[in-house]
């Protein structure tokens, strides 16, 4: 399923519009997750428009499950590039892609995405900056709240939960072991949260605190509702814990 979907992209691609290759992906997104084993629960977006569409970030997967049919752009880490598979569909759907702990790059991008913005598209965006298994939020990376305040963009905000630590990805978990980890399960439930309204603000600091509770808000009565199993399935050599989360994210706003 993998290949032949991602191929059909990847053959495309240098034919066709990256509008053309969203709708195969579109189509292909949801026969994978049938065959992965992943049932997808709650809304989708009743209306998007040029701006940033934000959430929490827990899996490579996470594209599979941006809660509107629309046509978007996803920014990604450069590492993912080079991936086979995942990378490839990347490439062909005109990821802009970031390399997380170069300044310089994060500057660049930044400029690709306002940028973007401006001649109407709808960029994808998850703000930590890193996966992991949750349930709640890592500290934010503020950059793009201020550009969003500065520029007067609308930022589209989600919120995602597995009810299976399997499914989270945290660093230095390789993609083809996580993968085959996941598929071995009999199913995942992936649930999704959408606020509405697109919040906007003049004040990057306001703007990013008020997605930070947002967030908190949404992931805790998430997980309240679907308890997650098999917690703590991958190691993780970051000691975090749900209070620190919390303390960081609001500090980093």
């Amino acid at each position: 399923m993998l290949i032949g979907g991602i191929g059909a992209l990847v053959l495309t691609g240098p034919f066709a519009s990256r509008r053309y290759s969203h709708k195969i992906y579109m189509k292909f997104k949801g026969v994978l997750l049938w065959v992965i084993g992943i049932k997808v629960h709650g809304e989708k977006f009743n209306e998007i428009g040029p701006g940033l569409i934000i959430a929490n970030h827990r899996s490579y997967l996470d594209v599979l499950f941006i809660p509107t049919e629309e046509f978007f752009t996803i920014v990604g880490k450069i590492e993912v590039r080079s991936w086979p598979l995942i990378g490839w569909a990347g490439r062909a759907l005109g990821t802009i892609w970031v390399k997380r702990e170069s300044k310089d790059s994060r500057s660049k991008t930044k400029e690709t995405i306002s940028n973007a913005v401006k001649e109407g598209s709808t960029v994808v965006l998850f703000p930590e900056g890193t996966s992991w298994e949750g349930p709640l939020l890592l500290p934010i990376r503020p950059g793009m709240f201020y550009e969003a305040a500065d520029k007067g963009f609308k930022l589209y905000q989600w919120s995602l939960h597995f009810d299976d630590g399997v499914a989270g990805f945290p660093p230095k978990i390789p993609f083809g072991k996580h993968l085959w980890e996941l598929c071995k399960l009999k199913n995942v439930n992936a649930y999704t949260e959408v606020r509405q309204m697109p919040i906007s603000s003049t004040d990057g600091t306001a703007l990013c605190d008020d997605a930070i509770s947002w967030w908190n808000e949404s992931l805790t009565r998430l997980n309240e509702k679907h308890p997650m199993k098999n917690v703590g399935f991958w190691p993780d050599p970051r000691e975090f814990n749900s209070a620190i989360y919390e303390r960081s994210a609001a500090t980093k706003g």
